[in-house]
């Protein structure tokens, strides 16, 4: 059986450069001024080793967690990025209904191409907001 899924991220980025227009993905994929936060986040991850646990049992793991008082499956929520309309007509919307599907937390970010109101009617879902004071 053949797998064609990507498998890591480096596949998705490939898979996203052919679908996006150069300046949709160049936004997606890059960052902030001079991405000094970039580069030093995609150095943090790479010092991170996977160890694999041969002949362990699986069956019962438990990446459950909690976040301000908020129970989810696991430690993985979708940070605050803006602009979700250039990769999906729906925009916020669908990717907060994407989160709650993994019953997982999407933090909804102040540059949405969506209203606020919009997002949160979209789903049952935990509902956070990214706010600058």
């Amino acid at each position: 059986m053949e797998n064609n899924l990507p498998v890591n991220v480096r596949e998705y980025q490939e898979l996203a450069k052919k679908a996006l227009s150069k300046m949709h993905y160049d936004y997606i994929n890059g960052g902030a001024e001079d991405e000094h936060t970039l580069r030093d986040n995609i150095a943090a991850y790479g010092r991170i080793l996977l160890r694999p646990r041969v002949l362990v049992d699986v069956s019962n793991i438990d990446m459950s967690t909690s976040l301000l008082g908020y129970n989810m499956p696991s430690p993985i929520i979708v940070a605050p990025t803006g602009s979700h309309k250039v990769a999906n007509p729906e925009g916020e919307v669908a990717t907060a209904k994407a989160a709650a599907s993994c019953n997982s937390l999407m933090v909804l970010s102040f540059s949405s191409n969506c209203r606020i109101e919009e997002v949160a009617a979209s789903c049952d879902a935990i509902r956070f907001y990214q706010l600058y004071v």
